[in-house]
Order: C-alpha cells, then sequence, then structure tokens
C-alpha cells in the first residue's frame, strides 16, 4: 500500500502536488474565518461595479484591478463577489506556490519535493490564505514572470521574452510596485549577458515598459490625461529629498521627546533611518518561522555567491523589492508583514536546498524535520482560538432590525458587512464616534468589548442604552446600544 501511494504521489510530481495541496489549504482556512477590512473594501467596490457599471470610480480605493475581476467573475458564475474573490486568491497563490516548485526543479531537480514542502508551509505568505488581499494576484504573475524569464533565457524565444513582460504588466494592476522588478531583469542581464549582446538582451527584458512609460509620459505632458493618485504617491516615496526631510523633521521631534544627551539627539535622524531598516530583516526571519535554520544552512554549504549564482534573476528581483521595502518603511514609518512576505517567496528555491541538503546531511534528523515543517503547514491555516461569531451575530441582527443604516455609527467595519450595509457614511474612527454620539448623529451603535469590561458607566454617560448584546466563546461581546428617547 505505501509503495502504491509513493508511486502515485511521484507520478502527480510535485508541481501539481504543490497546486492541489495549496488549494485544499486555502479552503481548510477559510473554514468559519471572517473577512478582513481590506477584503470589505475590495468586496463593496465589486458590488458598485455589478450594480453601477464597471466603469465606476470609487473614492475609497484607486487601483480596481481586483474589484474588477471579482464583479466580473460574479456577473459570468453567479458566485457571490466576496466567493469570487476568495476562488481567485486560492488560484492565485496555488499557482504562484506550483511555479515555485517548477523554478527550483528546472534548476535543481533533487530540492523539487523539498520545496514543495517549503512553499506550502512558509509561514510567511501561507498565514494569509483567509484574507482577501490584492497581493495574491501580485504574487502569481510575477513568479510567472520570473519563470518564463528564465525559459528565455534557456531557449531564446522572444515569445517568452514577451510573455514575460506583459505577466509582470499585470501583476502592477494588483500592486504598482511591480514596474520596479523591470529594471532587475533587465540589470540581470547587462551583468549576464554574453559580451557584445548585453543590451539586446536587456531590451528584451524591458522593450515594452519603456514603450510604455515613454508614451504614457507623451500622454501626461499633453494633458490628455493625469497620473493616477497611486502614481504620484510612489513617485513621492521614491523622492530621495522628500524621505531626508521626512526623517529630518521626524528625528528632530524625536530628538526632544527621547534622547537625554547632546551627542544623541545629533544622531537622531541616523538612528531612526537605520532602525526603520531594520525593520525589514527582523519581519523577513520572523516570517521564515522553522525555515531560517534551512536558510542558513543553505549558504553554510557553499559560498553565498555560488548559491545566488543558481537562482538568477530572483536575486536581482529581491534587491529591487528590498528597495522598494525600504523606501516605503522610510516615507510611512511602518511596515505590515504581508509586504515583506514576498520577499521570502523569491527566498523558496534557496531555502529548499538547504532544506534538501540538512536532511540528506543529517539523515537521523529528517522525521523531526519534516514533523516541524508540517506542524508549521497546519498551524498557518488551522485556527485553536475562538470564532468571532459575535460579530457575524451582531451584524446579521442589525441588518434585519434597523432598517435606517445612515443612523448607525460603527468602528468595525465587519460589523456592517455582516448586516449587507455599504462601510460609507457608517465606519469611523474610534476618535469620531464620541463627537457623533454627542452630537447626536448616531441613534444606534455597537461596541466591542473584551470579558470582564464593564460598559455601565461608559453607556450611561452618552445616554445610550443597551438593546443586544452578542458573546463568543472567548467571552468577546458585542453591544448594541440605542440612545434613550429616540
Amino acid at each position: 500500500m505505501t509503495a502504491r501511494l509513493t508511486a502515485w504521489v511521484q507520478a502527480v510530481g510535485a508541481v501539481r502536488t504543490a497546486f492541489f495541496v495549496s488549494l485544499l489549504l486555502s479552503w481548510v482556512a477559510l473554514q468559519g474565518a471572517l473577512l478582513n477590512r481590506d477584503g470589505i473594501l475590495y468586496v463593496d467596490v465589486a458590488r458598485a461595479m455589478l450594480e453601477e457599471g464597471f466603469l465606476l470610480r470609487h473614492s475609497g480605493i484607486d487601483w480596481q484591478f481586483l474589484s474588477l475581476l471579482m464583479a466580473g467573475l460574479s456577473a459570468l458564475t453567479g458566485l457571490a463577489p466576496e466567493a469570487a474573490g476568495h476562488f481567485l486568491n486560492a488560484v492565485f497563490l496555488a499557482g504562484a506556490c506550483s511555479l515555485l516548485v517548477a523554478i527550483t526543479r528546472q534548476r535543481m531537480p533533487e530540492a523539487a519535493w523539498a520545496a514543495c514542502l517549503v512553499v506550502l508551509a512558509m509561514p510567511a505568505y501561507n498565514g494569509y490564505r483567509d484574507m482577501l488581499l490584492r497581493e495574491y494576484g501580485f504574487w502569481f504573475f510575477c513568479t510567472l514572470a520570473f519563470w518564463l524569464a528564465m525559459r528565455w533565457e534557456a531557449s531564446g524565444r522572444q515569445r517568452d521574452a514577451l510573455a514575460c513582460q506583459l505577466a509582470l504588466g499585470i501583476a502592477a494592476l494588483f500592486r504598482l510596485e511591480a514596474v520596479v522588478l523591470y529594471p532587475a531583469l533587465m540589470l540581470w542581464q547587462v551583468f549576464a549577458a554574453p559580451a557584445g549582446q548585453r543590451l539586446r538582451r536587456a531590451l528584451s527584458m524591458g522593450w515594452l515598459p519603456l514603450a510604455a512609460a515613454a508614451l504614457g509620459a507623451i500622454l501626461v505632458g499633453s494633458g490628455f490625461i493625469a497620473l493616477p493618485g497611486r502614481v504620484n504617491y510612489y513617485l513621492e516615496a521614491a523622492n530621495p529629498l522628500r524621505t531626508l526631510q521626512i526623517l529630518n523633521e521626524a528625528g528632530s521631534r524625536m530628538s526632544e521627546l527621547v534622547f537625554k544627551y547632546k551627542y544623541s539627539r545629533e544622531e537622531a535622524g541616523y538612528i531612526l533611518f537605520f532602525g526603520l531598516l531594520s525593520v525589514i530583516p527582523v519581519k523577513f526571519l520572523t516570517l521564515s518561522g522553522v525555515f531560517v535554520a534551512p536558510l542558513a544552512y543553505g549558504f553554510m554549504v557553499q559560498p553565498a555567491r555560488a548559491a545566488l549564482a543558481r537562482w538568477q534573476p530572483l536575486p536581482w528581483i529581491f534587491l529591487a523589492y528590498l528597495l522598494v521595502l525600504a523606501a516605503f518603511v522610510t516615507h510611512q514609518f511602518f511596515l505590515v508583514g504581508r509586504y515583506v512576505s514576498f520577499l521570502n517567496m523569491l527566498a523558496v528555491p534557496v531555502v529548499a536546498v538547504g532544506l534538501a541538503q540538512l536532511m540528506k546531511r543529517f539523515p537521523g534528523w529528517r522525521w523531526l524535520i519534516l514533523a516541524l515543517a508540517v506542524i508549521t503547514l497546519l498551524a498557518n491555516v488551522v485556527s485553536v482560538s475562538p470564532r468571532k461569531t459575535h460579530i457575524v451575530e451582531a451584524g446579521r441582527w442589525l441588518g434585519a432590525n434597523v432598517s435606517e443604516r445612515q443612523q448607525v455609527c460603527l468602528v468595525n467595519s465587519r460589523i456592517a458587512y455582516y448586516a449587507n450595509w455599504p462601510t460609507s457614511g457608517i465606519v469611523f474612527e474610534d476618535a469620531q464616534l464620541d463627537r457623533l454620539i454627542a452630537d447626536r448623529r448616531c441613534i444606534w451603535t455597537a461596541i466591542e468589548t473584551r470579558k470582564k469590561e464593564n460598559l455601565a458607566v461608559w453607556l450611561q454617560e452618552r445616554r445610550l442604552q443597551e438593546v443586544r448584546r452578542f458573546v463568543n466563546a472567548a467571552g468577546e461581546a458585542v453591544v448594541i446600544a440605542r440612545r434613550e428617547g429616540m
């Protein structure tokens, strides 16, 4: 029986196994999960597109390609926009996983199954399987572009080069920073191509975006079109003079509030700059989880230059995206984990080789290593914490019992979503809620509270009366309250 199962798995192959197991993991992760706040925005836009037309301009989001795909799939299949979005995300992530295994198998066949395990268990991106995000499309089409670039390098077929550029263009429709990867691919050829062919091969990787950029500059310069807000934001974040100004201003404020000594104050800007940059490697290592060990081992058993040379152009892509993250974190002063996850995805082939070599070098530890990887895989998609059923129940109660939704003020967009209401004009920041209640703008509100917290005084001060309370297994509650006398 074991031999038959092994033969069947070998016949399926590591690439297809990664794809189908990834789909299964996404299905498991979505069981009982609440829709994330970004996902609610994408669903709202998709619903509006279905109702008002696909050329809708929505003030809440200026990069609408995911919502457009969700609305299109919903119109074609009858799926709800949320289900359409999760289906697209699951397919995109499964495709990215299988492509990473294919890339590994192409350059080092003996590490293909290790890559299959790594790509399915890496916490960096597998931990987001229950969320509706633009990143999945970005990851898939970027990975497809790299696979096509490697195939073009081996075959020399120009159709592969064109397909690579088109794939990156589609990735940019999900996340605009994909355009930074075009110069990375061109630099790869500038340094890797034979002498006398470097310019031609570099242009093979970049003639399409160069032509598009020239056409865009002409249209913007002539006033036919205006730059999208997202493009302006990226140009500002990439401006080193603007970044230096922001750092100097923040450093000056920090030196007055934090540092006691004169010499520390003089270095405040440098401390802030390098402190912000340190966020990137810390998050990268944290999101690698148990795979930090095989990543390090992959560089220990051979020189770093040799370890990276095998996976060109991924090191160039890694460097380019690292610069994107550096620009973002020094511009916004924060960095969420899913932005860094792409670096972990690029590191999968190196981690897979390290894992394969580690198990070969220490065969006695093989089962322990595999057990840790499988535990990590399951921990990414199976949650043991109590479900947030109280949020769903509160939202559905409001939707069924409150007809005038403009009289409702919330701070949690999920409650509005499960009431089947749009979030615009209903969901506000915490600081705004007290003012709106005081101004009698809100007749109804829903307040989240933890176990043993007493809301009675807070409600009394604001002349609110508790109407319903929904509690989950952890004792967390949503209290629905109504203004007294209204």
